[in-house]
């Protein structure tokens, strides 16, 4: 037969047998087991947040960045339109500076025929005649010859083919000739005539042209010189008279001399411009350099 063995004790709460104790025991283990996983998954997500909150400030800054570019260019490309006003500006106002300069230049380099005919008066000795002052014009200075022009290139024959695996060489362009320079302009020449008594005041008048400011005295020569009998006609109150009884007058020295206006510009020529009564000039240049358009010059004029 069969019997029931019934343990009531299981039953009781203060007394468990061990195996019943023992089970708590392994679901507190199984707790302490999970908490390595859960740290890791706080730090993977503490990562993963600190990644996109890096992201985030990264993409936030490089739109900064960008919104700052893109003002920064658009106040590059007004600077540059003013910049190019301005250097239309300044190319306008070189160019009239240029033109004014010019118009200037013109002036200055004017010599009032008035001035230079009294200057050579004061200068002329006595027994010292002026019988023509003529200006010559400047020869035309040679031009330069144009270089020739280069060599053609020779053209491949029609029949000729080209090596395998050579490639065609590009058509050399034909080089521009250069313009030849620019020759400076010769100044003008003046040639005085006249007779003198002798050959000492034809070498006396010859220095003093020398020392003249309007004067080039480095291009100032005695071209000819020549001993001839005296062209002037005697003329008696008597017609009565014999011609023996006229006096025999003196033979006398034909000259010329040869010089070159100088370059010396008017405006530093304005004390001797002011002596010989050329007010006219004088004023422009005074005016000139008062607008600024001409520098005031320190006069070098040479002594009489």
């Amino acid at each position: 037969m069969y019997s029931l063995d019934i343990n009531f004790l299981n039953d009781r709460p203060d007394y468990k047998p061990a195996a019943a104790k023992s089970s708590p025991k392994r679901s507190s283990g199984g707790a302490k087991d999970q908490l390595p996983l859960i740290g890791a998954a706080l730090f993977a997500f503490g990562i993963n947040a600190a990644v996109m909150g890096a992201w985030w400030w990264a993409t936030n800054e490089n739109n900064g960045l960008v919104t700052e570019q893109a003002n920064i260019d658009q106040e590059v490309a007004k600077l540059n339109t003013q910049a190019n006003v301005i250097k239309a500006i300044n190319a306008e106002t070189d160019k009239v500076t240029a033109e004014y300069k010019a118009l200037a230049g013109v002036f200055d380099q004017i010599k009032p025929w008035s001035a230079m005919l009294q200057d050579l008066s004061a200068r002329t000795p006595a027994g010292v005649q002026i019988s023509k002052i003529e200006q010559i014009d400047p020869s035309p200075s040679p031009v330069a010859a144009a270089p020739p022009p280069p060599a053609p290139t020779p053209a491949a024959s029609p029949g000729a083919s080209p090596s395998p695996g050579a490639s065609p060489s590009p058509a050399s362009p034909t080089p521009v000739a250069a313009p030849p320079p620019a020759l400076p302009q010769q100044a003008a020449k003046v040639q005085i005539s006249g007779i003198a008594s002798t050959f000492a005041q034809v070498n006396d008048f010859m220095l003093l042209v020398q020392r003249s400011p309007f004067f080039l005295n480095s291009d100032t020569r005695l071209v000819a010189a020549t001993l001839k009998n005296n062209p002037t006609q005697l003329q008696v109150r008597n017609p009565s008279a014999a011609a023996a009884e006229l006096p025999k007058l003196r033979p006398v020295v034909e000259y010329k001399i040869e010089t070159t206006l100088s370059p010396t510009g008017a405006s530093e020529l304005l004390p001797e411009l002011r002596s010989k009564q050329a007010d006219g000039l004088a004023i422009r240049i005074e005016t000139l350099q008062e607008k600024g358009v001409l520098e005031p010059a320190k006069p070098e004029v040479k002594k009489p």
